[in-house]
């Protein structure tokens, strides 16, 4: 049993979870402003988000917006009349997983104070994974089931550490190639001076010359 809460202890440490409880007024559209929450997630990277919402008026229209910030921008999903919503994808790319949330008021209803409580809960790897599921199936033992845990969130923290390899060896050429660049410059912006100086040195002998001062 000690070595079962050890493990489990460290699982939580890999283990990504992200929630938070807000209120939301609900506005007319463009009077509002959208409530994002994100979490850096790796690619290829089982996600899970759990949307959870109590309105205390009638008349508002919830919208949620799932996407990354990578270079692609993927979408992975978008979700109109919210209420209590799951939604499960994988990650396409190391990047910033946005969930943003939009409380529209409807057309014809006076704003008089209306709000939701929104409750978003984000899993991402092993902790998105149903554990129960795996030990029901697979006839593993509580310590089996969680050494299964350990051994996947060790295979997300050595994902996000190849991540951070290849993130460093991009920007150790960039710096690299930029240090190029400023030296070719700078022996270029010496190459110009001592040109312009020597050009200027002729110059002055020819015309001390001219007036017959040399």
């Amino acid at each position: 049993m000690k070595l079962l809460a050890i493990l489990a202890s460290a699982s939580s440490l890999f283990a990504v979870t992200l929630g938070l409880k807000f209120d939301m007024q609900s506005l007319h559209k463009g009077q509002g402003a959208s409530r994002c929450v994100s979490q850096w997630i790796p690619k290829d990277t089982p996600v899970r988000v759990n949307i959870n919402t109590n309105q205390n008026a009638p008349g508002q229209t919830l919208t949620a917006n799932i996407f990354d910030d990578s270079v692609n921008n993927n979408k992975y999903t978008h979700h109109s009349a919210l209420t209590n919503q799951k939604f499960s994808f994988i990650t396409q790319a190391h990047a910033n997983v946005i969930v943003c949330i939009d409380n529209v008021l409807q057309d014809g209803i006076p704003n008089s104070n209306q709000f939701s409580e929104i409750t978003i809960n984000m899993e991402s790897g092993q902790s998105a994974s149903d554990f129960q599921k795996l030990v029901v199936e697979s006839e593993l033992n509580p310590i089996e089931a969680e050494l299964r845990r350990l051994e996947s969130n060790l295979e997300d923290v050595q994902d996000f550490l190849n991540y951070l390899k290849t993130s460093e060896a991009k920007l150790r050429a960039m710096n690299e190639v930029a240090n190029t660049r400023v030296s070719m410059f700078s022996l270029i912006t010496i190459g110009v001076l001592v040109s312009i100086a020597t050009s200027q040195v002729f110059y002055l002998r020819r015309f001390f010359k001219a007036k017959k001062l040399i």
